[in-house]
């Protein structure tokens, strides 16, 4: 599998990524560039920022659901 589609395949079965996540369990060192490769593709990727434990600020990324309309 490409990193791109380990990427994919983790943000839709565990809900979000890190790049800590994507370095150590994909040995990813350039997460946000996959995640511009699999935007490209027309996957619809948003950006959340989130405070680690040691106060650091990293991006977390995740799949915009759709929005319904009734």
């Amino acid at each position: 599998m490409s990193q791109c589609s380990d990427i994919l395949k983790h943000i839709q079965t565990h809900g979000s990524i890190t790049p800590l996540e994507a370095n150590r369990l994909y040995n990813c060192l350039a997460c946000h560039s996959r995640i511009a490769e699999l935007r490209a593709r027309g996957h619809n990727i948003i950006t959340n920022m989130i405070t680690t434990p040691s106060g650091k600020q990293v991006g977390s990324y995740s799949l915009n659901a759709p929005q319904v309309v009734h």
